[in-house]
């Protein structure tokens, strides 16, 4: 198996990693950060934004990408070389060029990988004093989807996602060179069952959700881990919650399970928690058929009342959206207060 590992040096560190090997994933092997917005593990490499780029030794072009550029034997990279930090701050620079300043009200502020790799690694001023690009604001492109175009650094993660992974018509490029938008085709909207996925793919705020537009801020929430309840495969989640209010649900990497893609079904399933619809209070229905609210202990009666001899004739059913726990924490009431096991 040796003959399959090639020998690289990347900062110093000297490592063997498999043939084919992309440098970007050689560096993150050994804790390296090399900054990416094109570039997806689960997506063809395609080298648009060039902020990844690396000074590799003894080649004719020193400066490569390291999202596309695979490893070879001997090779010697810089992650943190002069060109290499000057390249990325002219990379930085550029793509800052027509992109607004709108962190304050923009929902990706604090987790946003350009705003982030910005005070990592940009300039920290910029020469550019002519007018910005301008587009009409919030272009609905979906039903839950919407882009703010101004915003879009063109890293292609959103077309790429609908063409590889989900396989159908979605979000698409219109035009080309500096008028290139990300879009649909004429007279169609963006509602694919995967469309979620694309927001949460975007390395800025170009593609936020209808549903979590301007309703907290990622330094307000706590994170949990847990598992889609509307899906029968155990799809891993995120449980964005805020002051005791779930406001998202993000996919949470579990190759074996779901590939880290979420459909829109599980993604939107929280909403259903703090529904002005939902029901709250059991319901029995009175001697005119009409269902009206009782308390919990009005209601165990009734049931109780209509089967007073054999409670095994009792059954409760488990909503659909409930969890695991709460189906057990059912049956533990059926046991303990109807004695029914069913």
């Amino acid at each position: 198996m040796a003959d399959d590992l090639v020998n690289i040096t990347i900062d110093g560190h000297q490592m063997a990693v498999p043939k084919g090997t992309l440098l970007v994933e050689a560096a993150r092997q050994i804790g390296i950060e090399i900054p990416v917005y094109c570039y997806h593990p689960k997506m063809k490499p395609v080298g648009a934004c060039r902020v990844c780029l690396v000074e590799v030794e003894n080649q004719r072009r020193p400066m490569m990408p390291a999202c596309t550029t695979t490893v070879m034997p001997d090779m010697v990279v810089h992650t943190r070389s002069d060109n290499a930090v000057e390249a990325r701050g002219a990379v930085l620079e550029f793509l800052l060029i027509n992109h607004p300043l709108d962190c304050p009200v923009c929902d990706r502020a604090g987790e946003c990988d350009l705003q982030d790799f910005t005070q990592k690694y940009g300039n920290g001023n910029t020469r550019f004093i002519e007018q910005k690009r301008h587009f009409a604001k919030s272009k609905q492109v979906g039903k839950n989807v919407v882009l703010d175009r101004e915003r879009c650094i063109m890293c292609q993660r959103c077309v790429r996602f609908c063409e590889e992974i989900a396989m159908e018509e979605g979000l698409v490029i219109v035009d080309r060179g500096n008028r290139s938008e990300i879009g649909t085709f004429e007279g169609r909207s963006f509602d694919s069952k995967f469309s979620g996925n694309v927001i949460e793919l975007c390395p800025v705020g170009a593609l936020t959700a209808k549903t979590y537009r301007f309703e907290s801020r990622p330094w307000e929430q706590q994170h949990y881990a847990g598992i889609c309840n509307v899906s029968s495969l155990g799809v891993n989640i995120t449980v964005d919650v805020r002051y005791d209010e779930v406001v998202r649900l993000r996919g949470r990497m579990n190759d074996e399970i779901d590939d880290g893609w979420l459909s829109d079904k599980c993604r939107s399933s929280h909403l259903a928690i703090h529904s002005d619809d939902r029901i709250l209070s059991p319901m029995v229905r009175n001697d005119q058929g009409q269902l009206t609210k009782v308390s919990w202990a009005a209601a165990l009666e009734r049931i109780v009342q209509a089967f007073p001899e054999n409670a095994s004739q009792i059954g409760l059913a488990v909503g659909t959206r409930l969890s695991v726990e709460d189906g057990h924490m059912l049956l533990r009431l059926g046991r303990a207060l109807l004695k029914t096991p069913n």
